[in-house]
């Protein structure tokens, strides 16, 4: 069973990616800013993370360089939105820092679906590994 971590200061987006993403046979863990993103990644080592941008004590854009940096094999799909300008000029960014996919807030769920079937392959409910 594949693991993914998710990284976002909402609880609610927490609790929401976790509902969906365990209906669909993942292990789920998360954390609430990017400092505790990493302590989990490093513990857990998830197949897929999935992070906010805009997060309080580190951002998302440097706890993805980190991550990629000690897993270059982990796939990261980063999002950020709710209209601010930073939030998108950041979610620009984040390619370069090595997400593999970006989506902008608020995203349907077939599209977050989409991207995770794209970054862990099809037909791989649960990770399949």
């Amino acid at each position: 069973m594949a693991t993914v971590l998710i990284v976002d200061d909402e609880k609610g987006i927490r609790d929401l990616l976790r509902k969906v993403l365990e209906k669909l046979g993942y292990r789920v863990v998360t954390a609430a800013d990017g400092n505790e993103g990493l302590a989990v990644f490093r513990l857990e080592r998830p197949e897929l993370v999935i992070t906010d941008i805009i997060m309080p004590n580190r951002e998302g854009i440097e706890a993805i360089t980190v991550m990629k940096r000690e897993n270059p094999g982990v796939k990261v799909l980063a999002i950020s939105g709710g209209g601010r300008a930073h939030a998108m000029d950041l979610l620009a960014v984040a390619p370069s820092a090595g997400a593999d996919a970006t989506l902008e807030k608020p995203f349907r769920a077939s599209d977050l679906l989409e991207w995770i079937e794209r970054l862990m392959g099809a037909g791989s409910e649960g990770g399949g590994r």
